[in-house]
C-alpha cells in the first residue's frame, strides 16, 4: 500500500460535504483512490469541482440526515454509482445556528432540532450503509463529535450533549457491528476555524488556542489523516475508539 492510494477503488460517503471540514475530508478521500458520495442538503458544486479538478471521482447525493426516506436514498445514490459502501463519515451537524446560551433559556424547539441532525441523524446513517456493509463483511464508519463532549463547554449544553451521545453512541456501535467486520471509530475535534464557526465570540475562539500545546489555529486539513488512518486497512484492528484531534488540549 502506498502513500497515496489508502482508498483505492473504495467508495465513501462524507455527509456534511459541500463545505468546512466535510469538504476537506471528501478531498482527501478521493485524492487516496476513493470514489466519494458527497452528501449535503445544499449544493456541493465546489467539492465536487474541485475533486474533478484533481483527477478524483465523486457523485453528488442531496440529504437531510434527519430524515430516514432521504438518508436511504442517500445510500441507494452510492450503491448505484459502483455497486458497494466501504466507508462512511458523520460529519453532517447543527451548529451554524447554535448560539452560546445558558442552558435554563435554551429553546426547547432548537434542542430538539439539535438532536434529531447530530445523534439521530448518525443513527440513520449508519443503519442505512449496514447492508451493505454486511454484505461485504467490512467497513469503517467514522463519527465526528468534538472535543467539548470530553471537556464540557459552558452555553453550548444541546451542542455538548449531542456529540457526547455521538461518543456513546459510537461504543455501542463498534460492539455491534464488529460481528459483521465493521468497525466504528470517533474523532473529536478541537475548535477548527470554518465558515461555520468564524463568527463565535473571539474570547471563546481564543480560550481554545491558549490551551494547545500546539498554538495555532486548527484548520479542517488537520482532521483529515486521521480519518483516513480510520476508514483504511491501516486500522484493521482499531474499534470503538475516540481520537481527539485539537492540537494537544485534551491529553490521555
Amino acid at each position: 500500500m502506498n502513500a497515496h492510494d489508502l482508498l483505492t477503488d473504495q467508495t465513501i460517503i462524507v455527509t456534511g460535504a459541500a463545505t468546512g471540514i466535510g469538504q476537506a475530508f471528501a478531498l482527501g478521500a478521493a485524492a487516496q483512490g476513493a470514489h466519494v458520495v458527497v452528501a449535503d442538503m445544499h449544493a456541493a458544486d465546489e467539492t465536487l469541482d474541485l475533486i474533478a479538478q484533481a483527477g478524483g471521482r465523486a457523485t453528488y447525493a442531496r440529504v437531510d440526515v434527519s430524515d430516514e426516506a432521504s438518508v436511504w436514498a442517500m445510500a441507494e445514490t452510492a450503491l448505484q454509482a459502483t455497486g458497494r459502501i466501504d466507508g462512511l463519515v458523520n460529519n453532517a451537524a447543527y451548529f451554524r445556528e447554535v448560539k452560546l446560551t445558558p442552558f435554563e433559556e435554551l429553546d426547547p424547539a432548537q434542542w430538539d432540532r439539535i438532536f434529531q441532525v447530530n445523534v439521530k441523524g448518525v443513527w440513520l446513517c449508519c443503519k442505512a450503509v449496514m447492508p451493505a456493509m454486511r454484505t461485504r463483511g467490512c467497513g469503517s464508519i467514522v463519527n465526528i463529535a468534538s472535543v467539548v463532549a470530553v471537556a464540557g463547554q459552558p452555553g453550548y449544553l444541546h451542542y455538548v450533549a449531542t456529540k457526547g451521545a455521538v461518543l456513546a453512541m459510537t461504543k455501542g456501535l463498534a460492539k455491534e457491528c464488529g460481528k459483521d467486520g465493521v468497525r466504528v471509530n470517533v474523532i473529536a475535534p478541537g475548535f477548527v476555524i470554518t465558515d461555520a464557526t468564524k463568527n463565535r465570540p473571539i474570547e471563546w475562539q481564543q480560550s481554545f488556542l491558549k490551551a494547545r500545546a500546539l498554538s495555532r489555529e486548527q484548520r479542517p486539513t488537520d482532521l483529515v489523516g486521521t480519518a483516513l488512518y480510520l476508514l483504511s486497512d491501516l486500522a484493521g484492528f482499531v474499534s470503538g475508539q475516540t481520537i481527539v484531534v485539537d492540537g494537544g488540549h485534551i491529553m490521555y
